[in-house]
């Protein structure tokens, strides 16, 4: 039914185009009988290779071909320009096409064309297709389907965009870019309207609507400037004036993903050219000069010239196709000019490449002098580039007379000729293309503490520009002696066998069926299995993706360009040939080869791993019931195993600006005055995280990323900024910092994931990297942001501005400093490294309202979005409004209330306050309601309060949830009543001397005069006292964090471990201590536990082994950092740093790796604060003494250890583990489960029993 509808829409369009069929020569000679009285020479003249097709020019491109060029006039002469502009189409925008070539960021302008001037100049644009490409006799039907495609539409990024930063209610994609012939936007729709059940477990949308105009919109994320209450952005209500949704307006404005189909391509970098609508696709430009990436065209280069033997066609001017010619032989270089975004485009990933970081190799990308942008280069910079540490770098291309950090001279086109660099670097190497104007770094496989390893599993050591030059240019089964010392690129293995994205990706996948899809992964009719087979047998190459057909899609039906078979059959092989090289073909392995004992393909590990069941023993054969399998296709995903590695982009800054005036990317193109920078912060690729996948796809076990963690903020007329670096929250109440399930695209043979990547190991060394697996977060990517908050007892506390304003926002004094602001790292030097004060960033810890002689003591404190909390003591719980920490039009940076103290209650009252614990760094609103069709799941209670504990009262709920719904009149905290009408929690006195606590999952660890106390909030109201953990275990522990299945305390004696795999049977671990004389805190990011060790200073144990941790190192700075009280650590760009309050000499900035550290890359690279330009970096000399400090935001966490989830999933339907899923994975009843560690197929005999005979 659906089939034959679309086949009608199709036929009705057909009916309107021309009938191209039935044309002879003289029809073809008609239409072309003047354009080559100047187009002399072409390379097909009818576009198609074939040689089949009867066209002639004007039958595509329109004009007036009946006019020729007179006999003897010269190119270039007044008479050939007039008769060129008779027979040509003229645009109504000269300036913008001044030549034949695409023009640079047109973007609307295309749509403010003529029909007839876009037909001219591509007559594959979709507002025209239905004229050319898609007329009755030729490809109506994948028209038809490509205006209802995602590259058309692209509205899995405005979906997700939305709702995860909470600017629309609905999950579901509702808005997307499709344009009538008069380039107006217009509405989707599938046909027939898809039942309910349908967009459920299908996908399918019903409809999408053009992005509304921002001027109408709401905003989700009500910050405090967005309140009712005093001008703020309008007198009035939402979505009047100003009082509008950022992300709206971000969308229309800012270049991510832009543009897509219905335009050009920007047409300005390598890995920028191409055309629009068909021809996007099917006329190839030069955009790589990688044989990996372009196969047959990498000749071509990457700058978007022409080799056409057109000789009206200048050879060396950019944004020409190579040819005139269609193509069904796309190279993979063509679709990385969509699919560019790292772990969400996919394409990137495939290459083997992610974001730079801006910082690895920074001497070559930065110039010597630290560069001061004017207005006019900003714009021309972030206009192509919207990510700003590009104004800083030379890759803006802004100044080729620049002159970098090694001394040589930028020169033209540095962007483009970035990875010439290559053979002179050893850490990365550059990426050929530059999509968006970006800078990309390839991968290499390494081990978890970051050195690089080779194919067979050694570590490569020297590291050298010359070898890793061999990985990135060879595929490793060409290289000598199985690839030994030579490092390994970690590009997809289908790449390196040659294989394009239309190698995989058939025609279905890339035109769509005509149905509207919102997530890239629910159009796809592919699956692993339909060419590689599973356990039961071999592919039946039969398609069983999402959105396969009824009965899938026969493969073995499918021929190449060049009219060969796709697949053969070759004896007991399935062999697949190329769709780009003719030449070209290779073995499609089977599944079943690789468990059946004997075949060439043969693996143990393979076998054990496809056929375990679930007893963790038996092995050999597949059961009956793929129910009885550990591992079943049904449950889990292939590429959950079958990952090398995966982007994670922790943290994008987005500020915006008014005073920007820039043109809508979309719609109508109007000039407006807010523009935002998209600014990438943390960019990993040594993680590994699993979680549940969406309902189209079943739910299945599936690799997680982190993407989108977004931090906003805004910066008004004035260039006050009235909210910066805040966190978002999504439509139905998770905090922002979104996660989603993806397929990486990084698949490899050798280097896939075994036994201990999902499991605890038996060696007892994998906490942390299981942290990490569960999304439960590692402490380690935190972040600190612009300033640090510190607390000073009496004196107060302290906002300490650590970073540079501008990007790269590089902490100060850090080796990212030196490079991207060399003269403001040289004054820094100059003040002896101490940061400079303000008393705008000073609050004295007071109530408005308490008497100016009293004052209260700030213990410790916490930032949770616009608000910081503290303990004070007598003073109690105190709250802070710090919404205006970087508003430079405010002189009271920090207050308790922004007016009168009598419309707000930002205390609570208590005897002796020593601690605050918030229940997360995120923002999570458990108060929103939710909409059963977004499928999310419920946010635990206990994320609606603050747990103050009181050294004399002991516990204290605070309900928190009013800061975060809006509502500037309900701001009056107070404690909580209890279930049993108590207001404060203290069974029998155990809580008597809390000083600091944690909470992990349901549970609030409590240090107390007592010792470890663990107290079950499952019932927020109802807690319940359910372990304790005492001398000699424990002795008047002072600080705990917790880290998956252990707790680490800070106590009298030194660092102690507490084994809470169940934490109602909490236990210390025997002999897992490390004697310290004074610890006084602990932070522990990864595998390492940081102590502030007092005179001892910053003490960094090993806690890679928690049951047998020790000191790596004691870091003091030559004997300066010796008061240290708290420590808190956090990441920017590549480096890692250490926070120390350090008591009376203040707050150090302590950087702990960066870019120079050996595997710095790694899961967790050793600290080394020890190597040159490392180590105490910054210090700030406080008012009081510095006594504590505000952990960072963790953007790796998104369920909490109990299985409560607390970030948004950008798929309908995905979530991470719950609590019984993520026991699965390490316990068998209430016994641990631990693996060994399988590096080799005889590991696996050495290991476990002999197969069940088959």
């Amino acid at each position: 039914m659906r089939a034959s509808i679309l086949a009608v829409l199709v036929a009705v369009a057909a009916a309107r185009a021309d009938d191209l069929a039935g044309r002879g020569a003289a029809d073809v000679e008609r239409a072309s009988a003047g354009c080559v009285t100047c187009h002399t020479e072409t390379d097909t003249p009818t576009m198609h290779e074939t040689g089949t097709v009867q066209l002639g020019c004007a039958d595509c491109h329109g004009g007036r071909p009946e006019v020729a060029l007179a006999a003897g006039v010269a190119p270039g002469s007044r008479e050939y320009a007039e008769t060129k502009e008779r027979v040509h189409v003229l645009p109504r925008q000269a300036d913008v096409w001044k030549t034949a070539a695409n023009p640079e960021d047109s973007y609307t302008a295309l749509l403010k064309e003529s029909a007839d001037f876009v037909r001219f100049v591509n007559p594959g644009d979709l507002r025209v297709a239905d004229q050319t490409c898609g007329a009755r006799s030729c490809h109506p039907t994948e028209v038809a389907r490509v205006r209802q495609s995602m590259m058309t539409h692209g509205a899995m990024l405005w979906g997700a965009a939305l709702y995860n930063n909470g600017a629309f209610p609905l999950k579901d994609a509702h808005f997307g870019e499709s344009y009538a012939p008069d380039g107006s936007p217009q509405r989707l729709q599938t046909i027939p309207q898809p039942a309910l059940e349908a967009t459920r477990v299908q996908g399918v949308l019903p409809a999408l609507m053009p992005l509304p105009r921002f001027e109408v919109t709401q905003p989700g994320n009500v910050l405090r400037v967005f309140e009712r209450g005093d001008d703020r952005l309008s007198f009035r209500g939402y979505g009047t004036l100003t009082r509008t949704d950022p992300v709206f307006q971000g969308l229309q404005r800012t270049r991510l993903l832009d543009p897509a189909l219905s335009l050009l391509g920007t047409n300005d970098h390598p890995g920028d050219y191409r055309s629009s609508g068909c021809s996007a696709c099917h006329v190839v430009y030069a955009n790589d000069r990688d044989r990996f990436h372009s196969g047959p065209y990498a000749r071509a280069g990457n700058l978007g010239t022409s080799a056409t033997v057109d000789p009206t066609i200048p050879h060396g001017e950019r944004g020409h196709p190579i040819r005139h010619a269609f193509t069904r032989a796309i190279p993979s270089s063509q679709c990385v000019v969509c699919h560019m975004h790292p772990g969400t485009g996919f394409a990137n990933s495939y290459f083997g490449y992610t974001w730079w970081d801006n910082e690895t190799h920074g001497e070559f990308m930065y110039p010597r002098h630290q560069r001061r942008a004017t207005p006019e280069q900003e714009l021309a910079c972030l206009s192509k580039n919207p990510e700003a540490s590009a104004v800083r770098g030379l890759w803006s291309d802004l100044d080729p007379d620049a002159v970098s950090q090694i001394g040589e001279r930028a020169g033209p086109d540095f962007l483009a000729r970035t990875s010439e660099l290559n053979p002179r670097l050893w850490l990365t190497k550059f990426a050929d293309f530059h999509g968006h104007g970006w800078m990309f770094r390839a991968v290499f496989k390494h081990d978890r503490k970051g050195n690089l390893l080779d194919a067979i599993g050694r570590v490569v050591d020297p590291v050298t520009p010359e070898n890793t030059q061999i990985a990135l240019e060879t595929a490793v089964e060409d290289r000598p002696h199985g690839g030994a010392g030579i490092p390994v690129h970690l590009k997809d293995i289908h790449l390196e066998k040659g294989m394009h994205c239309i190698d995989c990706h058939f025609e279905q996948d890339v035109h769509g069926n005509g149905k509207l899809y919102g997530e890239l992964r629910n159009a796809i009719e592919i699956e692993c299995v339909d060419c590689h087979g599973s356990v039961r047998g071999p592919a039946t190459l039969i398609t069983s993706g999402p959105a396969a057909p009824p009965g899938g899609t026969d493969l073995s039906t499918r021929r190449t360009p060049f009219g060969t078979p796709v697949f053969r059959r070759e004896s007991d092989r399935l062999v697949q040939r190329s769709m780009v090289d003719p030449n070209l073909s290779w073995e499609v392995v089977q599944v079943i080869d690789t468990i059946r004992p004997g075949s060439r393909h043969y693996s143990a590990r393979s076998r054990l791993a496809k056929t375990l069941r679930r007893d963790g023993t038996t092995w050999g054969d597949a059961p009956p019931s793929a129910d009885a399998l550990a591992h079943p296709d049904d449950d889990m995903a292939c590429y959950a195993c079958h990952t090398s590695w995966m982007t994670s982009c922790f943290g994008c800054h987005l500020p915006m600006r008014a005073n920007q005036r820039r043109p809508m990317l979309h719609n109508e193109g109007e000039l407006t005055r807010n523009w935002t920078q998209y600014n990438y912060q943390v960019l990993r690729d040594d993680v590994f995280m699993l979680g549940r996948d969406g309902t189209v796809k079943n739910h299945r076990i599936a690799p997680v990323r982190s993407s989108s963690a977004v931090l906003v903020g805004s910066q008004n007329v004035k260039r006050e900024w009235i909210y910066s670096q805040q966190q978002t929250v999504s439509a139905d109440g998770f905090a922002g910092q979104a996660f989603n399930p993806h397929f990486p695209h990084a698949v490899r043979a050798a280097e896939t994931k075994t036994c201990d990547d999902c499991h605890l190991s038996e060696q007892g060394n994998n906490n942390a990297w299981m942290a990490q697996v569960l999304l439960q977060g590692t402490n380690f990517v935190n972040f600190l942001g612009r300033y640090v908050y510190v607390a000073e007892e009496t004196e107060g506390l302290e906002a300490v501005p650590v970073t540079e304003a501008d990007e790269p926002q590089a902490v100060i004094g850090s080796r990212l400093h030196a490079l991207a602001y060399p003269d403001a790292y040289r004054r820094h030097l100059e003040r002896g490294r101490v940061l400079e004060r303000s008393s705008m960033f000073e609050h004295p810890g007071n109530d408005i309202l308490t008497v100016p002689w009293h004052r209260e003591s700030v213990q410790n404190l916490q930032l949770r979005g616009e608000y910081l909390y503290s303990a004070n003591r007598s003073g109690g719980l105190r709250v802070y409004d710090v919404a205006d920490i970087d508003n430079k039009g405010i002189a009271e940076r920090i207050t308790t209330s922004v007016n009168s103290p009598l419309g707000q209650r930002f205390y609570v009252r208590s005897k002796d306050a020593s601690a605050v614990v918030s229940p997360s760094t995120l923002a999570v609103d458990p108060l929103r309601s939710r909409r059963p069709e977004n499928e999310e799941q419920p946010i635990h209670p206990l994320y609606g309060y603050l747990y103050l504990l009181d050294r004399e009262e002991g516990l204290i709920l605070v309900p928190a949830g009013t800061l975060l719904d809006s509502n500037p009149d309900n701001n009056f905290l107070a404690r909580a009543r209890l279930a049993d009408g108590a207001t404060t929690f203290n069974p029998g006195g155990a809580l008597a001397g809390a000083v600091s606590g944690a909470i992990a999952g349901h549970y609030l660890y409590v240090c107390a005069d007592r010792g470890l106390l663990l107290i079950d909030l499952d019932d927020p109201l109802r807690p319940r006292l359910v372990a304790e953990i005492g001398p000699p275990a424990v002795v008047r522990p002072r600080a705990v964090a917790i880290q998956f299945r252990y707790a680490f305390v800070a106590d009298a004696e030194g660092l102690k471990v507490v084994d809470v795999t169940v934490p109602e049977r909490a236990a210390a671990v025997a002999g897992a201590s490390v004697p310290l004389a004074d610890a006084r805190d602990v932070y522990v990011a990864r595998t390492y536990a940081y102590v502030a060790g007092g005179p001892q200073g910053l003490v960094i144990v090993d806690v890679e082994r928690p049951e047998h941790p020790f000191v790596d190192q004691v870091y003091t700075a030559g004997g300066v950092v010796n008061d240290a009280r708290a420590v808190k650590v956090g990441m920017t760009n590549a480096s890692l740093f250490a926070y120390v309050a350090d008591g009376r000499n203040g707050l150090r900035v302590i950087q702990l790796t960066s870019a120079d550290t050996p595997g710095y890359q790694g899961f967790s690279p050793r600290p080394r604060p020890d190597l040159p330009g490392q180590g105490l970096i910054a210090t700030y000399r406080t008012r009081g003494p510095a006594v504590g400090l505000s952990k960072g935001l963790d953007r790796d966490r998104a369920v909490d250890e109990s299985g409560n989830q607390v970030a948004v999933f950008g798929r309908r339907g995905a979530r991470p583990f719950n609590a019984e899923e993520q026991r699965r994975l390490y316990m068998r009843g209430d016994t641990v489960y631990t693996v060994p560690e399988l590096r080799r197929d005889a590991d696996v005999a050495d290991r476990f029993a002999a197969p069940r005979p088959r």
